[in-house]
């Protein structure tokens, strides 16, 4: 039986700006999944190196908040700023809960996030 659950929270983000300034802000802190210009549009998707949804989201704020004037403009004028939580679906339990508290959903909202979630079907179903 596959059991449901939640992976981790990538960030996206989509931009008509280069990106790189926040990349390099950013180094090791983060693992690059995407980073490519196409058609004129930056896109990058991240993940942190850490490993439960509260310490990401806290992760993800403090990488925000260290930004130059000028990667922040970046960021603040990103045409997507995505917020990825990932969840494998399975058969068990029956209903499955993730609570996202608000003081949480307000730390996302406060740097201009946005909140999404992608559920991943079962595997071998």
């Amino acid at each position: 039986m596959n059991e449901t659950c939640f992976l981790n929270i990538d960030l996206d983000i989509e931009s008509t700006v280069n990106i790189e300034p926040i990349l390099k802000k950013w180094g090791n802190r983060v693992c690059v999944l995407r980073n490519e210009h196409l058609e004129g549009i930056y896109y990058g998707s991240f993940e942190t190196n850490v490993n439960n949804r509260e310490s990401i989201i806290e992760e993800y704020v403090k990488l925000i908040e260290v930004l130059s004037s000028r990667s922040r403009e970046i960021w603040d004028n990103a045409l997507k700023r995505d917020f990825d939580f990932g969840y494998q679906s399975g058969t068990t339990p029956s209903n499955f809960h993730s609570n996202i508290n608000s003081v949480q959903l307000n730390k996302l909202a406060q740097v201009g996030g946005n909140l999404v979630i992608t559920i991943y079907p079962a595997s071998g179903t």
